[in-house]
């Protein structure tokens, strides 16, 4: 039996409706956490869950939504954060910088173009690589900032 509390606690844990808590709670049978594990599988391939007839009338059906503005925004940053630049020099160090620091000073271009010349005249080697880096994870950054902001509110 799905109590109220089970209810609550899952909408707390996923941030999602109570009719989709309820469904995922019904769908595995109260199990928390295996509830949590497929409503998160779900959000991540797209699927949203829909009754498809009147209350409880015809069961449950999904369809694939698009993803929301904020969505599509963040993987454009992740994508702008994930590829970068390699600057490397003759001695084998290299260091690296996401290409949308470069983009952001994009106003600056002239200046930028005088010292990345500056900087291959004195035996640098640029190159473009795409490198995941966990330190700029936006979503682990934003999950981080609404937990803090939740145990703020508190």
């Amino acid at each position: 039996m799905i109590t109220i509390e089970m209810v609550e606690e899952f909408r707390r844990r996923t941030n999602c409706s109570y009719d989709d808590a309820k469904y995922y709670l019904e769908k595995y049978n109260g199990d928390m956490l295996e509830a949590i594990v497929a409503f998160e599988r779900d959000r991540n391939r797209g699927y949203q869950h829909q009754h498809a007839g009147h209350a409880y009338g015809y069961g449950y059906r999904y369809r694939r939504s698009r993803p929301d503005f904020g969505q599509r925004i963040m993987k454009i940053f992740q994508r702008l954060l994930d590829i970068r630049i390699v600057i490397a020099d003759n001695s084998g160090r290299s260091f690296s910088i996401p290409i949308l620091f470069p983009l952001i000073l994009a106003p600056l271009w002239h200046v930028m173009i005088l010292i990345s010349v500056g900087m291959m005249i004195l035996g640098y080697r640029f190159s473009i690589r795409e490198m995941r880096d966990d330190n700029y994870d936006l979503n682990s950054i934003i999950s981080r900032i609404r937990e803090r902001t939740q145990a703020r509110s508190k």
